[in-house]
């Protein structure tokens, strides 16, 4: 019963790490991404059910065969999937700044243009 809910407490803690950083990206500046952001969130999507299948799985079988070496596995695992969440996430997030970078030297740039047409006529 204690390795039922410490499994599940596992997934619940994964699925936390992912979830709530997906909401925050996905909800910010929506029209504003392209298609490759586009494929770059569906590799990293693919990535982050990847790793936590194996945390998961390795960690469900540790339990059950009471396996050091699998536990061990398990725990490589978990860091793997730490760092790449945290590199995902920051390739996300400078992505997402530098797409708004480029967008306000867009608008700044017209802005000007309509001010020396105006000093024009």
């Amino acid at each position: 019963m204690g390795s039922t809910l410490v499994l599940i407490s596992l997934m619940v803690s994964l699925s936390i790490a992912i979830i709530f950083p997906e909401l925050k990206y996905s909800k910010s500046n929506i029209n504003a991404h392209t298609d490759e952001y586009n494929f770059m969130v569906g590799k990293q999507r693919r990535g982050f059910l990847i790793l936590g299948v194996l945390a998961v799985g390795t960690f469900s079988v540790s339990l059950q065969t009471l396996s050091v070496s699998l536990f061990l596995l398990h725990l490589v695992i978990d860091i793997f999937f730490g760092i790449y969440a945290y590199a995902s996430f920051q390739v996300r997030a400078a992505s997402i700044q530098q797409r708004n970078m480029a967008l306000m030297n867009d608008v700044t740039f017209e802005d000007e243009s309509i001010e020396y047409l105006k000093q024009a006529v």
